[in-house]
């Protein structure tokens, strides 16, 4: 990964392939696997960020849900070693804001909508990703990521915006010959 290539970014680069993985895993479960009813608790439970959700859940998104949980925890501990426990919110903060765009846009979806183009928009930049892994990406960084840093990044910064927008129209302009709606049902 070219972000974290020095040696010193080892938890970086450790942090960021576990939550691409499950960021993988929720958005092909949004998109092919859960019905738009489970998909809503899948979500609720996200909302409430706590094992206690998990009894809502049917079970193949238990197994989901308790990993999302355990990577958190992971950073969660990780970070508190390095003095940084603030840092652990923001990444589920980020999280959060993308499984609830993806429910958007199973709810669209579902109810054959099809958006402006301003919604979508607002609702494409969280699913893109791209701010949740810019947010995870400071995560492993130590020291040079202080509490400012999360705050800059959670108010939505311009040179964030606009890279957000570049890589989620190049996403879709690719992706448009494949797909025209998701599946969940």
């Amino acid at each position: 990964m070219g972000v974290f290539f020095e040696p010193q970014y080892s938890l970086a680069r450790r942090i960021m392939t576990k939550v691409i993985g499950m960021a993988s895993i929720i958005d092909d479960t949004y998109d092919a696997y859960g019905s738009y009813a489970e998909l809503k608790l899948f979500t609720e439970a996200i909302e409430r960020w706590g094992i206690s959700a998990i009894d809502i859940l049917p079970e193949y998104m238990k197994l989901i849900y308790q990993a999302l949980l355990d990577v958190y925890d992971e950073i969660e501990v990780e970070t508190a070693k390095d003095g940084r426990p603030f840092c652990s919110h923001y990444a589920k903060e980020s999280m959060k804001k993308l499984i609830q765009a993806y429910l958007i846009e199973t709810k669209w979806c579902n109810e054959g909508y099809v958006p402006t183009m301003e919604e979508y928009m607002s609702n494409a930049m969280p699913t893109s990703g791209y701010q949740m892994l810019a947010t995870t990406s400071f995560l492993g960084m130590g020291n040079i990521a202080d509490e400012e840093v999360f705050k800059w990044v959670f108010n939505d910064p311009k040179i964030l915006r606009a890279a957000t927008i570049i890589c989620r129209l190049t996403d879709d302009i690719r992706g448009h010959k494949k797909s025209t709606c998701c599946v969940s049902g």
